[in-house]
């Protein structure tokens, strides 16, 4: 059977937002590909102890406290999902990992004391704004979603007002954070121009290879975040 004329149409649509001026692939035509790096792979290792709290959980036994913030709509067990009680094992602190909602994180209050922060997509966003607030020892901040304008941040309806993304945005207090910051965001990422630039202000450590906003990137990186981490504890 052959191809129907609004196919092709919707088809030749797609692959000329694909491709850029000069015929190179954009990061959105990476993405369409899954040209974006390999996936990473949770380490076939017993998972740390998961204890669950009124709050969200501890992943981990012992050790200094690592505040851990998931992505939008995510909990406790998205980052079961993603393997974190496996990539935990071997290290030598423990995560309060805390159960939020779509807010971005900007009214958090931490329910416990706590030495770094990691933060994955608005998590990463959120463990920003902490630092901009208060001195830690870490902070990793895996494809953090920001926002370099309140017309960008605006679309994704994530906050109460302009004068809340003002107050909170990372990009707009970049001079109050003191801390350690390693930031990681794959170049097929839409967040990635935005995190390079708050990398470069920082001079942050991490990475910025190819992949997208995903588990599959996430799990690259995790294991590089967590030894930022752990280095500084």
């Amino acid at each position: 059977m052959g191809i129907s004329r609004r196919t092709a149409l919707l088809g030749g649509a797609a692959l000329v937002g694909a491709v850029g001026t000069y015929g190179a692939l954009t990061p959105r035509g990476r993405r369409l590909l899954g040209w974006t790096g390999p996936d990473g792979v949770v380490p076939d290792v017993p998972p740390v102890v998961v204890t669950p709290t009124e709050w969200g959980a501890w992943m981990g036994e012992s050790g200094p406290a690592v505040l851990v913030l998931h992505g939008r709509g995510g909990s406790v067990q998205w980052w079961q999902e993603l393997g974190l009680p496996r990539f935990l094992n071997g290290t030598r602190f423990r995560c309060a990992v805390i159960n939020g909602d779509d807010d971005y994180w900007v009214n958090l209050v931490p329910p416990v004391p706590f030495e770094a922060a990691l933060g994955v997509s608005m998590g990463g966003f959120g463990v920003l704004d902490i630092a901009s607030r208060r001195s830690v020892k870490a902070v990793a901040a895996i494809s953090p979603a920001l926002f370099p304008s309140w017309e960008d941040a605006e679309r994704i309806s994530g906050f109460a007002s302009r004068q809340s993304w003002e107050a909170h945005e990372p990009l707009r207090h970049t001079e109050s954070i003191r801390s350690p910051v390693g930031i990681w965001c794959g170049q097929e990422d839409p967040f990635h121009d935005a995190a390079q630039e708050m990398a470069s202000r920082l001079e942050a450590e991490g990475s910025f290879e190819h992949g997208a906003h995903d588990g599959g990137y996430w799990r690259r990186v995790l294991p590089e975040a967590l030894r930022f981490i752990g280095d500084r504890l």
